[in-house]
């Protein structure tokens, strides 16, 4: 029993063990989803070559971002392209450095793949927010802005339409604190910064999870799209479950 999930030995892709995958083709697409309820994920090659994100949950990246590591908390996603044209034999996709899917590479096509790619957009770093949570807490002592997830509270109203900055803090707690996924329902969003800095190329995509570390502030822009009441929470399944979670209900 961990009240902040436990971390077990066996990494399932897709529901099954140890999967394998026949290549055809140079180039490989391939969509990582960190499904667990509370563990991070590194992403690596066993030939210790480069991915190349193209793509977050919500669409493609500015630009193509070659990586050796892709790390994904709960809730993230990642698209990559995978070269398959140097390996004569085998490679493997691994998390945490544990083989979870084998690429059986036989007589490759050298059909190219489009990169999607967006129009670069400007970000500035300093928009003042116009709201601010503060998560905090670990196992079954979680909240945000000091309150626990209460079904008959509407914790913020917005309008359909409205653009918002929201700043996420994770505050450390006694312990030295814990990353926070934080999720939003019913909607995308931009990263705009991480501690007034510009966030990481990888993250310059729309989202609906992103990681906030101990101590650390991270602004998202939002526009909200549909009407209705919709949570936003930690994405680690326990710290929901024990109320780091709130409802933003959005109006015509």
């Amino acid at each position: 029993m961990n009240v902040d999930g436990t971390t077990g030995d066996t990494i399932l892709a897709n529901g099954a063990i140890n999967t394998t995958f026949d290549v055809q083709t140079e180039t490989l697409r391939v969509r990582l989803v960190n499904g667990s309820n509370a563990r991070d994920f590194d992403f690596t090659l066993s030939n210790e070559a480069e991915m190349t994100q193209i793509a977050t949950e919500g669409g493609p990246l500015e630009r193509p971002i070659p990586l050796r590591t892709i790390t994904l908390t709960p809730g993230e996603r990642a698209e990559v392209l995978i070269d398959f044209s140097q390996v004569e034999d085998v490679a493997a996709l691994k998390a945490d450095g544990v083989t979870f899917t084998t690429f059986r590479v036989g007589e490759l096509d050298k059909a190219s793949i489009k990169i999607p790619v967006t129009e670069t957009m400007e970000r500035s770093t300093d928009k003042t927010a116009d709201r601010r949570l503060t998560l905090f807490g670990f196992g079954n002592m979680v909240s945000i802005n000091g309150k626990t997830y209460d079904p008959e509270r509407i914790d913020i109203e917005a309008k359909r339409g409205d653009t918002e900055v929201w700043e996420i803090e994770n505050k450390p707690d006694m312990m030295g604190g814990m990353t926070h996924p934080f999720h939003i329902h019913g909607v995308q969003f931009r990263v705009i910064s991480r501690d007034g800095n510009p966030t990481y190329d990888q993250e310059k995509g729309w989202k609906d999870t992103v990681a906030v570390a101990p101590d650390e502030r991270v602004k998202i822009e939002i526009t909200f799209t549909k009407t209705g009441t919709f949570m936003y929470h930690c994405h680690i399944l326990e710290h929901e479950e024990n109320g780091m979670m709130g409802q933003v209900k959005v109006t015509e």
